[in-house]
């Protein structure tokens, strides 16, 4: 089973923590914002 985190993920930090958990997918409107290294303000 493939699970997929979403919600309140806005920067780099949070998204890597919820790979490292175990996460497959990411589910965030900040995409942009964490690939370049930015915090989201939405």
């Amino acid at each position: 089973m493939r699970i997929k985190a979403s919600g309140g993920i806005r920067d780099f930090i949070t998204a890597k923590a919820y790979i490292d958990l175990g996460a497959a997918r990411i589910g965030t409107s900040s995409g942009i914002a964490i690939l370049n290294g930015e915090k989201s303000l939405l």
